[in-house]
């Protein structure tokens, strides 16, 4: 029922319900306001009690002090309480009286008469009920000796009942109870005459909140423009898509003139964002077609590096055996010139010895020449000694005899003596021709290490020319690794933006859809036309198929490149497995399939997300 009510009524009810609450309040303010009178009355009636229970008790504390005998100081407190007066528009309306806890007056100012008599069942109130005896029982029952008692007795010059207050507080050790009551029938009159005021307050804001409310309701209409139930029609025809919707009256300037314009420039913009949903699509279109296209480049140059990394690792492992060997040989030349050099300083010994022994031999010949002249004389001497002792006769037959023996061994020495020359004269011209080959092979030797260590400085710069090649070709080979990395890192990358494309043409077309949904004329739809080229394309993966797919496409990716990376490792310290390195290339390109999966399951993906971002 509340749901059916206009705006203005409900505005109208609120403002009775403010109206009804305003008369509560005043009511429950009336009450408050009674009960506070009514407090503070009994708050100076306590207050005028104890004021005469101190008389009572400072006259007690004198007794007690031995000051003044005790009926002194009773009699002394029994007139100083019988003047004391308060209350009434003078202050000595109202007075006190004191009566002993089992009912006999002590002092009453207004009947003295009662004086020392027992006044219990004789002061009846307009009720019947015993007025001291409620009033002694309530201050005997309380723990402090302080009580209120309520009577109804007419007011002196009167004869209706009214309601009048009493409370009594007990002096012990006299056994006194003082006390004084007050009258409540002019609370009556103040209460009433406060709730005449409050009344009159209430109607008087009743009347402003009425009036208030009702300009209210009527400027609020104005600025709405209308019921705001039109407004939610409205809204709800925007919120299904339908743009065209139109208000029957609204005021200019109002909050559904606003909302007029409002749905006009949101028309605006869906045409616009159509538009460039169109242009994004394709763009898309071409950047994924770039995309597919630098994948299948990039793939190639992938393979053909890993080819390449292949040739170099064989040609740094080709190097690498000719350093090595020019590296060996540069050690046996080292080792040939060493003993080459050992070879000459020994050829030159030998020429040197050679020289002493053809020395020895000139020297021994003329040693033999001197002994073949020594035969010679000698031959001639015994040839002298044998005539002068053929001369001699028979006394030179003895000297003769030694003589031609003498002149034997003298013709044996010559013979031996010219036997030695000759072999000394041989072993001389052999001893010069050994010498002039030993000379000849000394100069040999000299030629040969010479030649040696120029063929050792030769090997050693061959040695070093393939060490900085073999360190080139490794450097070259480490830039064809890395560059094939990057390679393979890029095709990744670039099945990854292919991927993307894919998707961002998938959203923008999801996004024509979702634009298609509003209704900015009487008629089609605006984008009907793409909403239907969307369905034609092809029914959307899942969003978790999309994700998966994505998923499989950069895992597929990421192996490739390892697969590449590891077959170009694997070839570094072994050459001949560099042939098994195309095949992570082979492997990526494989995978190519797979990322064109992955960016159509995105579309669902992309879907999915521009739907909830919209």
């Amino acid at each position: 029922m509340f749901r059916r009510l206009g705006f203005k009524h409900k505005i109208l009810l609120l403002v009775a319900t403010a109206l009804l609450g305003f008369v509560v309040l005043s009511l429950v303010s009336s009450l408050r306001n009674e009960r506070l009178a009514v407090d503070a009355r009994r708050g100076e009636l306590v207050t005028a009690v104890q004021s005469a229970f101190n008389i009572a008790a400072a006259y007690q504390a004198r007794a007690a002090s031995g000051a003044m005998p005790v009926e002194e100081a009773q009699k002394a407190a029994i007139e100083a309480i019988r003047s004391a007066r308060y209350g009434g528009p003078d202050g000595k309306t109202e007075y006190f009286y004191i009566w002993t806890v089992d009912g006999s007056t002590v002092m009453h100012p207004t009947h003295p008469e009662w004086t020392g008599q027992p006044m219990l069942g004789k002061l009846l109130d307009a009720t019947g009920g015993d007025t001291l005896k409620r009033l002694l029982d309530a201050v005997a029952a309380s723990p402090n000796g302080r009580a209120f008692a309520q009577a109804y007795f007419p007011k002196p010059g009167q004869t209706q009942a009214v309601p009048k207050l009493q409370y009594g507080t007990r002096v012990d050790g006299w056994n006194w109870v003082v006390g004084s009551g007050m009258y409540l029938d002019d609370l009556d009159a103040l209460v009433q005459s406060q709730r005449v005021r409050d009344a009159a307050t209430a109607l008087v804001l009743l009347a402003i909140v009425a009036g208030t409310g009702w300009l209210v309701v009527r400027s609020v209409l104005r600025q709405i423009g209308g019921e705001p139930a039109e407004a939610m029609r409205v809204m709800d025809e925007v919120a299904r898509g339908n743009l065209a919707a139109r208000l029957d009256r609204a005021a200019r300037g109002s909050l559904l003139d606003g909302l007029q314009t409002m749905i006009a420039a949101l028309r605006k913009t869906i045409e616009q964002v159509h538009v460039s949903t169109e242009s994004i699509r394709t763009a898309a279109d071409e950047i994924a077609v770039g995309n597919l296209d630098l994948s299948q480049r990039t793939e190639e140059t992938a393979s053909n590096l890993q080819q390449t990394a292949s040739s170099l690792e064989q040609i740094t492992g080709a190097v690498r055996q000719t350093a090595d060997s020019a590296r060996t040989a540069n050690q046996l030349a080292s080792t040939a010139s060493d003993v080459a050099a050992r070879g000459g300083n020994v050829v030159e010994q030998v020429v040197a010895t050679m020289g002493e022994i053809d020395d020895s031999s000139r020297r021994i010949a003329d040693i033999i020449g001197t002994i073949d002249g020594i035969a010679f004389q000698t031959n001639i001497l015994a040839l002298n000694a044998a005539v002068e002792a053929a001369r001699a006769g028979e006394q030179g037959r003895g000297f003769a005899v030694v003589a031609s023996e003498v002149r034997s061994l003298a013709q044996r020495s010559a013979d031996a003596a010219k036997e030695i020359k000759a072999l000394i004269g041989t072993s001389v011209e052999r001893v010069e021709a050994g010498s002039r080959l030993v000379r000849d092979a000394g100069e040999s030797m000299r030629e040969i290490v010479v030649s040696v260590q120029r063929v050792t400085d030769i090997i050693g710069e061959i040695t070093a020319a393939a060490n900085e090649q073999s360190s080139g070709i490794d450097q070259i080979n480490v830039a064809v690794t890395q560059l094939d990395q990057m390679t393979q890192q890029n095709a990744a990358l670039v099945e990854e933006s292919a991927a993307a494309a894919e998707s961002l043409k998938q959203q923008a077309m999801n996004l024509a859809g979702v634009v298609g949904v509003f209704q900015v004329d009487e008629g089609r739809p605006h984008g009907a036309r793409a909403s239907a080229r969307a369905s034609r394309s092809g029914e959307a993966a899942t969003p978790d198929e999309a994700r998966a797919a994505i998923a499989r496409a950069r895992d597929s990716a990421k192996r490739g490149a390892v697969r590449a990376g590891g077959s170009a490792s694997a070839a570094r310290p072994h050459a001949p497995k560099a042939k098994a390195a195309p095949g992570g290339a082979a492997a990526a390109s494989r995978q190519a399939p797979a990322s064109t999966a992955a960016a159509g399951a995105a579309a669902a993906v992309g879907a999915e997300e521009g739907w909830e971002s919209f």
